[in-house]
């Protein structure tokens, strides 16, 4: 009796001359001219999660701010000016916590009923595809750095000279870097941006005017870069069989990586955020 498992091509078909292969360069290329330039940062999950009972994490962490993850650069020991493996230069951010990268962002959702409705960036989320060197995981944390979208808050002022940015929930600070500021108010007051405040190099908020008295709440206006987080993989790992001009002995010596695509949502829409 023979088995019903299949474990070759049937009998008269020849693999040799046959040519599908997916063209990963190609596909290499398209990232290359249309992507978009994205900082990424890995997520780990934070150690001050140690709350048996609820899993929560301590909002006064002073490595992932509250919010319970933190995020490190992809390759540890990079640094700006190396080369990758393909001789291209790298950069890193000031905080050295991000790598530049490049990806193509569309749109999540395909149903245009929706898009009627909502537009297309309902819910907040794209699908992100990057080169097959850059696996991203869940959770990792991309910044589109030529868009920008505008974000409110309310500030605990603390009397301090600078309104730094401090991220997750910390009601002191900013929860990103500051583009262009909009508008920033006081219940009695609204402060002027280059008469009572500036913004400094690293995005955060300095006084030098008509400081507002300690514990007032600040409402603020600006203008961010989008921070997104990967909440679904779509292909976790994809990959391909590369035909050869002369057949290999075996299928692993064809094996090659295709590009990572995953689904990334505003980093304040993911559950847990």
């Amino acid at each position: 009796m023979k088995p019903e498992i299949i474990t070759g091509l049937p009998s008269g078909v020849k693999e040799k001359g046959q040519r599908v292969d997916f063209r990963t360069e190609q596909f290499d290329l398209a990232i290359q001219t249309k992507g978009y330039r994205m900082w990424w940062s890995r997520a780990a999950v934070c150690p001050c999660r140690n709350n048996e009972q609820t899993d929560q994490p301590d909002i006064a962490c002073s490595i992932c701010k509250g919010s319970g993850r933190w995020h490190f650069l992809p390759e540890l020991g990079l640094s700006t000016g190396d080369k990758d493996s393909n001789g291209n230069t790298v950069e890193v951010n000031e905080d050295g916590d991000a790598l530049l990268i490049l990806a193509i962002c569309t749109s999540a959702t395909q149903d245009p009923q929706i898009f009627e409705k909502f537009g297309e960036w309902t819910f907040g989320t794209i699908k992100v595809t990057t080169q097959p060197g850059n696996k991203l995981g869940y959770r990792d944390r991309l910044v589109m750095l030529d868009a920008e979208m505008s974000w409110a808050q309310l500030i605990e002022f603390d009397g301090a000279d600078t309104i730094d940015v401090t991220g997750g929930y910390q009601r002191n600070g900013l929860r990103y870097k500051c583009i262009n500021p909009i508008q920033l108010r006081s219940v009695a007051r609204v402060f002027k941006n280059g008469a009572d405040y500036q913004v400094n190099a690293d995005g955060g908020l300095d006084w030098f005017a008509n400081k507002p008295a300690t514990g007032t709440m600040l409402s603020l206006n600006y203008t961010i870069n989008p921070v997104f987080e990967v909440f679904d993989h779509v292909y976790a790992f994809r990959n391909t069989l590369v035909a050869k001009k002369k057949l290999t002995a075996s299928k692993a010596e064809q094996h090659t990586t295709m590009p990572v695509h995953a689904m990334a949502k505003l980093d304040y829409l993911v559950e847990g955020a």
